[in-house]
Order: structure tokens, then C-alpha cells, then sequence
């Protein structure tokens, strides 16, 4: 079955020219006003009327069939020279299809490369797996407080302050007796060893040997646990990086999914307007309502 530009089933080869005819004829008449069937139509205003929307809407192209789901077929014709469109539902021209598709890929590769560029400014891996910092200082670190954590420049100088501190107390004694007084009123024990020197219990006592790698290890110890949890802050860093990636990722695919969407929607709509225009080319007398 086939249909006109109203909808209508289109009558077989039974159906006589004339009724057909006339259902058109009825069909443009407005509604609520006698049916004249006079035998001279144009000094009908109705038919006038009628005559001059007719005339004014026909298009002359090539034939354009729909077939029984309603769908046109263009024969394998193009429609050309296809204005600009301005609103959301015109037509628009394959130029224009191109240049949308050739920005949103622009877009795509501009999205990538910052990407990939803030997470090479976070961090560096070397072949072993190990952080390389790259020259770059790792700023704002609290000051350690288990033994694993990191040790800061100011934990150091201060460590070296309590050190020259103690050495600066030990007691004068004569000369000849391992050691002698500078000018400056520190001990030069000239080469010698202090020894049996117990552990110190206040801030100002004297540091062994024993206590100096004791606070060095638990120094390393604190260190190596701030690195850990820096790696683990780091991970995470990455691992929220990969789920911005994904989101990033579906809004392109959303984008581009409407802009197929669009893309099928402009076919339907330049299919049915070719099947329209064969419609008026096949038969004269249609009228193309306007659907907008």
C-alpha cells in the first residue's frame, strides 16, 4: 500500500480518477463550508483559494515513492545546493557534517594531550619502578613523627645544633691529656677517641656512637614509611586521573552519539522531503501541507 503527502492511502487502479479527485478536493476545502460542485470551479472563491495554495506549493523535481512503512526513496538522487541551516530541524550539507566531525576529533586529541600532561607533571617512573622527582623539591612535609616518615631539612639542622651543642660542653682539661682548648674555646682531642661515654638522658648530654645510629635508623625508618605513604597518595592521584579519563571519555562518546543521532534524524528528514517533491512532480494537483 502506498500513501499521499496527507497520509491517505493511495486508491488502486480499481479506484476511478474521479472519486480520488474529488476526496482531494474535499480534503483542501475548509471545513464547516458547503461542498459546490459547480461546473465552472473558478468562480468558486473556495476553489480559488485552493488553486493558488496548490500552484503555490509545487515543486518541480524527479518522481519520489514512499513505500508501505512510509519512508521516501530518492532513486539514488542527490538534494543540492542546501542552504545554511538555522534552526535545530533544517537540512544540512555533507561540508557541514565534515566540519563538526573534524572539531569534535580536534577536541578529542586536545583533551588527550592535557591529560597526558598533568599526570607526566605528577610524577616519573624510572626503569626499577622508583619515583623520579626530576630536580623538583617535595614541598610542604610535616616533620617526622614515626620512624618511618620523612625527614625534613629542619629535623636535620636541628639534630646538628643538639650535636655541636654537646660537643661544645665537654670539660677542659690539661694539656697532654688527649685534647686542648682552641682559640675559640672549643676541644681538639687531636685525633683521639672519647670514650665509655654513657647514653645521654638530657637534651644536652653527650651523643655515642650507638645513640647517633640509633636516631639515624629510626630517621631512615620514619623516612621510608613517608615515602610509602606518599606512593600511596600518589596511586591514588592516578587512580582518580583513570576515572576523570573514563568520565572524559563517555562524555565524548555521549557527544558523539548525539551527533549521530543528528545525523539520522537529517536523513529522515531529507528522505521525506525528496519524497514529498516527487509526490507534487507525480501529481500536480497534491498540495504539500506545511508539517512544521
Amino acid at each position: 500500500m502506498k500513501f499521499d503527502v496527507f497520509g491517505l492511502p493511495i486508491p488502486n487502479s480499481s479506484s476511478s480518477p474521479t472519486s480520488e479527485k474529488k476526496n482531494r478536493l474535499e480534503i483542501l476545502q475548509p471545513r464547516g463550508r458547503p461542498q459546490h460542485h459547480s461546473t465552472q470551479p473558478t468562480h468558486d472563491p473556495y476553489h480559488l483559494m485552493n488553486v493558488d495554495r496548490l500552484k503555490s506549493s509545487l515543486v518541480s523535481i524527479e518522481k519520489i515513492d514512499v513505500n508501505d512503512t512510509g519512508h521516501y526513496d530518492a532513486h539514488n538522487k542527490r538534494i543540492t545546493n542546501v542552504a545554511p541551516a538555522v534552526e535545530k530541524s533544517d537540512a544540512i550539507d555533507l561540508s557541514t557534517l565534515r566540519s563538526n566531525i573534524k572539531s569534535t576529533h580536534q577536541e578529542i586529541e586536545g583533551l588527550e594531550k592535557k591529560i597526558n600532561a598533568k599526570i607526566n607533571a605528577i610524577v616519573k617512573f624510572d626503569g626499577n619502578g622508583n619515583y623520579d622527582m626530576m630536580f623538583k623539591k617535595l614541598q610542604n612535609v610535616a616533620e617526622p613523627v614515626n620512624d618511618s616518615d620523612a625527614v625534613v631539612l629542619k629535623t636535620v639542622r636541628d639534630v646538628e645544633k643538639k650535636l655541636m651543642e654537646s660537643i661544645n660542653k665537654i670539660p677542659r682539661g690539661p694539656p697532654g691529656y688527649g685534647y686542648k682548648p682552641t682559640p675559640d674555646g672549643n676541644f681538639d682531642l687531636m685525633q683521639k677517641r672519647l670514650t665509655n661515654m654513657a647514653h645521654p638522658l638530657d637534651d644536652f648530654d653527650g651523643v655515642n656512637l650507638w645513640t647517633l645510629n640509633f636516631y639515624v635508623a629510626a630517621i631512615h625508618g620514619r623516612a621510608q614509611r613517608n615515602i610509602d605513604d606518599v606512593y600511596d597518595k600518589l596511586q591514588q592521584n592516578i587512580v582518580n586521573l583513570s576515572r576523570n579519563l573514563d568520565e572524559t571519555a563517555n562524555e565524548l562518546k555521549t557527544q558523539i552519539d548525539s551527533i549521530e543521532k543528528k545525523r539520522v534524524n537529517l536523513d529522515k528528514l531529507l528522505e521525506r522531503q525528496i519524497h514529498e517533491k516527487k509526490l507534487v512532480s507525480r501529481n500536480p494537483e497534491i498540495h504539500i501541507l506545511n508539517r512544521d
